[in-house]
């Protein structure tokens, strides 16, 4: 059993949605631990593992420290993303352009992720909720006839524009 799964894809932007999906899904009550979701992103990463402990320090950044997890369990929080755009940065084409050859995999691109964090858990036996604004940018990798894989994530909320 996964704690959730990403679809492999050829389709650049699909790819990138579902990165940014399960990265953001994930509940302290479910049995998981942070590193089950992490390995979840980290399945479709970088074939070469050239970027993956950059890939690995970077998802480390987007999901609670195993003592905020241990807090967190005892009310039950869970958390969701609701993607509102996902767009090619206007700044992606000029990242290409600088990029010395070979520097970029094959059909590298990113998407500027933008959406509404959300989090439910248990307060004295209340439901409580709270919603967030968030954006970030997902690097991905997309060869010619092959699936997708994620190189890097942008810090949360210091997307490319």
């Amino acid at each position: 059993v996964r704690a959730v799964s990403i679809k492999p894809s050829g389709s650049a932007e699909t790819f990138a949605r579902s990165v940014a999906t399960a990265l953001f899904a994930w509940d302290t009550s479910s049995g998981f631990l942070p590193l089950d979701y992490t390995e979840v992103v980290l399945d479709v990463a970088d074939p070469t593992g050239t970027e993956q402990p950059g890939l690995a320090a970077d998802i480390a950044t987007y999901l609670p420290t195993q003592g905020a997890w241990a807090q967190l369990r005892q009310y039950a929080t869970s958390q969701r993303l609701e993607i509102t755009s996902a767009h090619m940065p206007n700044t992606w084409a000029n990242a290409l352009a600088q990029a010395r050859p070979g520097q970029l995999p094959a059909g590298a691109t990113a998407f500027t992720i933008a959406g509404i964090r959300h989090r439910s858990g248990l307060w004295n036996g209340d439901q409580v909720s709270a919603e967030q604004e968030v954006a970030f940018t997902v690097f991905i990798a997309c060869p010619p006839k092959d699936s997708c894989y994620v190189l890097r994530l942008s810090q949360l909320n210091n997307p490319l524009r």
